[in-house]
């Protein structure tokens, strides 16, 4: 008995050591919410780029803000028919990106000089939309990191870019 108690703890240790995590939810398949895979597809044109490995690297969450919600129509006729209109849903959204830096400050450069070439900070001089606008994809995975859902976002311009003090 002595033995087989600590063969398994030999084999949970190990498991531990390679990563693996024993979870058991009624047999059911169910997501991991921190595999996914970002990248720009097409980043800004006339934007300094880090390169995919750098953001892939240096990104550690994405936070999706999509409507998803269907609204529409509904009439009451004469208190006995009721007639139902559905309109189409909301294709716009945001995309919140979370990065750490390091010291060659990459990613603050690139999001500084996003907003820069958007509105100047002294001229407030604009390039061209088509020259400022990037398009993403976020790439969902399951645990054997297959993708299991794919994200396209069209015409991404930034909003917002605070930096840690």
């Amino acid at each position: 008995m002595a033995t087989s108690s600590n063969v398994s703890g030999i084999e949970t240790a190990y498991m531990k050591q390679l990563g693996y995590h024993e979870i058991v939810e009624t047999n059911k398949e169910f997501l991991r919410t921190d595999l996914w895979e970002f990248k720009f597809t097409i980043p800004p044109a006339i934007i300094y780029y880090p390169g995919d490995s750098v953001i892939q690297t240096r990104l550690t969450q994405v936070n999706t803000g999509i409507d998803t919600s269907v609204t529409g129509f509904e009439k009451h006729m004469r208190n006995t028919y009721t007639l139902h209109q559905r309109t189409g849903q909301r294709t716009d959204g945001t995309l919140t990106l979370t990065f750490v830096d390091r010291e060659d400050q990459a990613i603050t450069y690139f999001i500084d000089d996003w907003r820069q070439k958007i509105a100047d900070r002294d001229s407030k001089y604009s390039f061209r939309k088509e020259d400022l606008v990037a398009q993403c994809e976020f790439t969902i995975l399951n645990t054997s990191r297959l993708p299991v859902r794919k994200l396209t976002f069209y015409n991404c311009y930034i909003q917002d870019g605070a930096f840690d003090k």
